[in-house]
């Protein structure tokens, strides 16, 4: 009975983070679409990127860049804010399943996964392979900060962990295992799905 529900659960996680990683990939483009709104510049959202048709001043730009962190990092802290206010007492429950409410918080503070996405590529196509990487903190580091993008992304990503390993310990260790496993399993089989099948056919770039 107990390795059924578990299953149970493993399913509905996987399928989860699976929409999760769909959303916030578009989630992500709308800050940056919405920041082109802004400014009067015509933009379009593709399945994984913003283009615009027109000119930024820089410090437009600059904020053209920002809007897709900037919306991913605000639901995550939306999430993990609301997991340290709300469910703090969770990582004590020995039998109880999480409810709707944790559920949400977990998959907001997912959002920031995205980081550690983004780093992992960066690691295999820019640091191992020497390419030049079109990641929003790269050319946030390079032309605007004039800092090491390595510096913006890898710190990225560290903070992205430490949300990520909060959130896991505040959830009731019976369930911690099958979330973990179901976020990472349903988040790399919805990047697949979503940037490499359905979303270029669904958003193609202009």
């Amino acid at each position: 009975m107990e390795d059924s529900l578990e299953f149970k659960w493993l399913v509905e996680y996987l399928a989860i983070f699976f929409i999760t990683l769909i959303i916030g990939t578009l989630v992500h483009e709308l800050g940056h679409f919405f920041v082109a709104v802004m400014y009067g510049v015509p933009a379009r959202i593709s399945y994984a990127y913003t283009y615009y048709f027109g000119t930024f001043a820089e410090y437009q730009r600059f904020w053209f860049l920002m809007g897709g962190p900037i919306s991913s990092w605000l639901v995550a802290s939306i999430g993990i804010t609301i997991i340290l206010i709300k469910y703090r007492h969770m990582h004590k429950e020995r039998v109880k399943p999480i409810g709707i409410g944790q559920s949400i918080s977990i998959v907001g503070t997912s959002f920031s996964i995205r980081f550690i996405f983004n780093a992992g590529l960066y690691f295999i196509n820019t640091t191992l392979g020497g390419m030049t990487s079109n990641a929003d903190e790269a050319k946030i580091a390079q032309d605007f900060l004039g800092i090491n993008p390595d510096i913006l992304i890898y710190g990225s990503a560290g903070i992205a962990l430490l949300l990520i390993f909060i959130a896991l310990y505040y959830i009731p260790a019976h369930q911690r295992y099958i979330i973990l496993i179901g976020g990472i399993i349903g988040g790399i089989l919805g990047y697949i799905f979503w940037n490499y099948w359905v979303g270029p056919i669904i958003l193609p770039p202009p």
